[in-house]
């Protein structure tokens, strides 16, 4: 049973000495200024009680500072509406004294900085809530229940979330701590949803847009097939119910996962490309497999959350990276990419390590122990020393589980490892594991000492021997025509040609070349874009060309020595190799490791 509020049904706790009881109420206050209006209604017999909001969101390892868009803060006596004491503690964080039984806070959200995944937006035609970026959350209480109210119908008839509403009022929905307020999103919505079932799941899909109900049916097909596979590979799912959110309003890319739905964001101009339909299948094959690799199996540190500094982790290449290579290994078993597509995948993520020299800068622990200050800061030259956990640890994982084939008796791979990780951890202890942990869980599912063959590549700044590894199944690289390559990428504005990415590389030669340089000229004429095309289609490895450049105001010469890069470089099957690689290939192939 529940109390009433100011008409609002609310949980209740249990008899204690003191008592707090919460409730939210979500308006539109301005559709047109992009603004939401939250109150917060409270119940306790507390003196004082701070609030505060949360600054990053679970999955976007950055400090956002959220509380940049929440405005005209108050606070008043519910039944008299006199205002109660309040002050800022510090940036993220209110104080409020000498409170009466009952009483409600209220505050205005901007809701339109960016179109993203981790942020709120609100126009015209939908709403998104990110909910650590508008819910206050009472100081060291983030385990108390809360009702959520929508007051939103003559806007948004339909607000999705994978939270439990009331059935008699669907805008009425109940978390039992912040942790899960903060883990199910809202999507305000004039549209209608699908449903499908995949094993003893029912999936919902909400597809923002203006797309046809047949894209929409194909894309709840497709995703039938993908959820699937995954349950299979898994034997089970954790959930009786999901939601899929995919917004195509805007040219945009990105998902989020959430621990009963993901929300996601693709470009509505793309969707009919059907290799631009394959990257979104692929996107939300990652954003589903997280549904048990985070979400539930998952690095110690990646909860419980502290909603106001950084949960560092050393093993966001488990996390991201094993995902990121299932993401496409699943569309492949699912069939919707043959083997040879999934083999230009594999290659793309490979050779794209091997164009700078990052590897030799930034350890895979390093990546994801740093996440938040270079990863998700980058810069103009983040490319050259920052590794992906998201790349190279999907390539790791590629590795690993060839070594697991090859080395383990009963083919034994991650699969087996993460059945065993779900079963100790996030079953039996409810907790996340250690990296020790999860080798000691490798090795006794599989008997193999992965750690031993692999800890280097995670502890050092080092490149994977990937080659080695996809021998193991008889693929082999083959690399053929060395050109010269200028090492530099440009972009056009205002009819100028201006420098927009410089490559470094290990053995290549510095240049002096700067960000935003404009290159007037190559080799004594004019510059513009089919010049510099002409020059890179005739380059050789070592050959020098000359630029005039203007630099700040200012007329500068340089020589720029050319780099050496293959032309062809692709990933082959070896149909010359020993019969014991073609079986493990096979296995590869047609089992789902």
């Amino acid at each position: 049973m529940g109390k009433e509020l100011e008409g609002k049904t609310i949980p209740t706790e249990p008899e204690s000495k003191e008592t707090l009881q919460v409730h939210f109420e979500v308006t539109v206050f301005d559709l047109y200024k992009h603004y939401f209006q939250v109150r917060l209604f409270v119940e306790t017999n507390r003196n004082e009680i701070s609030f505060c909001m949360p600054s990053w969101t679970p999955g976007s390892y950055m400090i956002r500072d959220y509380v940049t868009h929440l405005h005209k803060f108050s606070a008043c006596n519910a039944n008299t509406k006199e205002p109660i004491p309040w002050e800022m503690e510090d940036l993220h964080r209110w104080k409020l004294t000498n409170l009466p039984p009952k009483f409600e806070i209220t505050y205005i959200i901007y809701a339109f900085e960016d179109f993203t995944v981790r942020t709120n937006y609100l126009e015209t035609e939908f709403g998104f809530i990110n909910p650590p970026a508008l819910f206050l959350y009472p100081e060291g209480n983030l385990h108390l229940p809360s009702t959520i109210q929508f007051q939103v119908a003559e806007y948004f008839p339909n607000v999705y979330s994978s939270l439990p509403r009331d059935e008699s009022n669907l805008h009425l929905f109940y978390a039992k701590d912040f942790d899960e307020l903060y883990d199910s999103p809202f999507h305000l919505s004039k549209k209608n949803s699908v449903f499908f079932t995949s094993g003893n799941t029912k999936h919902e899909l909400l597809v923002e847009g203006d797309v046809s109900f047949d894209f929409i049916s194909k894309l709840a097909n497709d995703l039938q097939k993908i959820t699937e596979t995954q349950i299979q590979w898994m034997m089970e799912s954790p959930n009786l119910y999901y939601l899929f959110v995919l917004n195509l309003s805007l040219p945009a890319y990105g998902g989020l996962e959430h621990k009963a739905s993901s929300i996601n964001y693709f470009n509505p101009e793309l969707i009919h490309d059907e290799e631009e339909y394959k990257r979104l299948l692929e996107l939300l094959s990652h954003e589903y497999f997280h549904l048990w690799n985070i979400k539930r199996i998952r690095p110690i540190a990646l909860g419980p959350f502290d909603y106001q500094k950084p949960n560092l982790t050393k093993e966001l290449w488990i996390a991201e990276g094993f995902t990121s290579f299932y993401d496409a290994y699943f569309l492949y078993h699912s069939g919707f990419l043959s083997f040879e597509e999934y083999l230009i995948k594999l290659q793309s993520d490979i050779f794209s390590l091997e164009e700078n020299e990052a590897d030799f800068w930034m350890s895979l622990e390093e990546s994801s122990f740093t996440a938040w200050t270079k990863y998700y800061k980058r810069n103009g030259n983040s490319h050259n020393i920052t590794v992906s956990y998201y790349t190279k640890g999907g390539v790791l994982a590629l590795c690993m589980n060839l070594f697991l084939l090859r080395e383990s008796q009963e083919k034994k791979t991650i699969r087996h490892v993460f059945h065993k990780l779900n079963e100790v951890f996030a079953k039996d202890k409810g907790r996340g594991f250690t990296k020790q942990e999860f080798f000691d869980i490798v090795k006794e599912v599989t008997g193999v000492d992965l750690k031993l063959e692999f800890n280097v590549y995670l502890t050092n700044p080092k490149p994977i021997p990937v080659d080695e590894y996809l021998h193991i199944i008889g693929i082999r690289r083959i690399q053929t025509d060395l050109v010269g390559e200028t090492g530099f990428k440009t972009k056009e504005k205002n009819g100028n040609l201006l420098v927009q990415r410089i490559h470094h590389k290990t053995n290549g030669n510095s240049m002096d070349l700067m960000l935003d340089d404009e290159i007037l000229a190559i080799n004594g004429r004019r510059a513009n874009l089919s010049l510099l095309q002409k020059l890179e289609k005739s380059l050789r490895p070592g050959e020098k060309f000359h630029l005039i450049l203007s630099r700040s105001g200012k007329i500068k010469e340089t020589m720029v020595t050319a780099s050496g890069v293959y032309k062809t470089k692709k990933l082959v099957l070896a149909e010359d190799c020993p019969i014991e690689k073609k079986e493990l290939r096979e296995y590869f192939l047609r089992n789902i490791v």
